[in-house]
């Protein structure tokens, strides 16, 4: 079930199994362990309804939610172990599991984008700047995949009841309240980095883990994609284009919902993307202004992905009224 809290580029490769690392993983970065406290369940999940939670602004400490200084731990091997699901296949595409590793290898069966239930032998295979995981399908097909293409698998409801998820959203809104760099790169996914959609239709662009800590004073422009309906390029530093937007959506106690997507007025539905089916997240919503324009709405999803069974930020996706 759903639970509602109110709370103070790169497009994706089309080509599935290349041993590209300048995407969606980068295994040398440090995995991050947050040194999370006990948080009391019924702060989350008071019922099986969906239910509300206070939860004050950045400035002031809150007793619901312990304020938890991260403890990083540097790794340096990937060990997959446990079950996957894939991710970063868009829909009506498909995932090549092949033997042995590497793109040259034979197709042994073709995995759906939504795939789960994918079993990690532990066997992994270093091919250049990649790496590439022994999976087992669920029909008992084993082969090799890219690490890229793999997330660990963990339901809508066993993420939404997991206090530890959403302490990391919570760490999530106080560093861009704050702009504070260092907090954010302690619970950015540290092999993915972070990634930002300027719209959910528009291409990635993905910030390195070892740049997140910089990311609010960095005036470096990046390409967001393109404005709706147009060709006009949106051009800017995250700090000009992409922080505006959050601030808008985040300094006003917001609505926060788990699993949905709030929208409003638009003449595109808000979708969550196909490539992302198995990324559970948390939707930030700011909604229209009664009696003002009806398209001035705004919603942020936050985007988690699981390492060693712990929650980590992974992206952060843009909605808004579109006319």
């Amino acid at each position: 079930m759903k639970k509602k809290f109110v709370m103070e580029h790169r497009p994706l490769s089309r080509r599935h199994d290349s041993p590209n690392t300048n995407g969606w993983l980068d295994v040398t970065h440090r995995l991050i362990i947050k040194a999370i406290k006990a948080v009391s369940i019924s702060l989350l999940i008071a019922s099986c309804t969906r239910t509300t939670v206070p939860i004050v602004p950045t400035a002031v400490a809150t007793d619901g939610i312990p304020q938890v200084n991260p403890t990083p731990l540097i790794i340096s091997t990937f060990e997959p172990s446990g079950v996957y699901a894939v991710v970063g296949i868009l829909e009506g595409e498909v995932l090549a599991l092949r033997n042995p590793a590497g793109i040259t290898g034979s197709i042994v069966e073709e995995l759906a984008y939504d795939a789960r239930g994918i079993t990690a032998t532990g066997n992994v295979a270093n091919l250049g700047s990649s790496i590439w995981m022994e999976i087992q399908t669920p029909d008992g097909s084993r082969g090799w995949v890219n690490s890229l293409n793999m997330t660990e698998d963990v339901n809508q409801e066993q993420f939404c009841q997991d206090a530890r998820a959403l302490l990391v959203l919570d760490h999530s809104l106080h560093s861009i309240q704050n702009r504070d760099g260092e907090l954010l790169s302690q619970i950015v996914n540290p092999r993915r980095g972070l990634i930002i959609r300027h719209d959910w239709w528009n291409p990635e662009v993905i910030v390195p883990a070892d740049s997140v800590s910089g990311i609010f004073d960095d005036l470096h422009e990046l390409e967001w994609g393109l404005l709706s309906g147009g060709e006009f390029k949106i051009q800017g530093s995250f700090k000009d284009v992409i922080l505006p937007l959050l601030e808008d959506t985040i300094l006003d106690s917001p609505e926060a919902v788990c699993g949905e997507l709030p929208s409003g007025t638009t003449s595109r539905p808000a979708l969550w993307p196909t490539e992302y089916t198995s990324i559970n997240y948390y939707a930030i919503h700011r909604p229209a202004s009664e009696g003002g324009n009806d398209f001035d709405w705004r919603t942020w999803a936050f985007g988690f992905e699981y390492i060693d069974g712990q929650p980590f930020l992974t992206l952060i996706i843009h909605f808004h009224g579109d006319v």
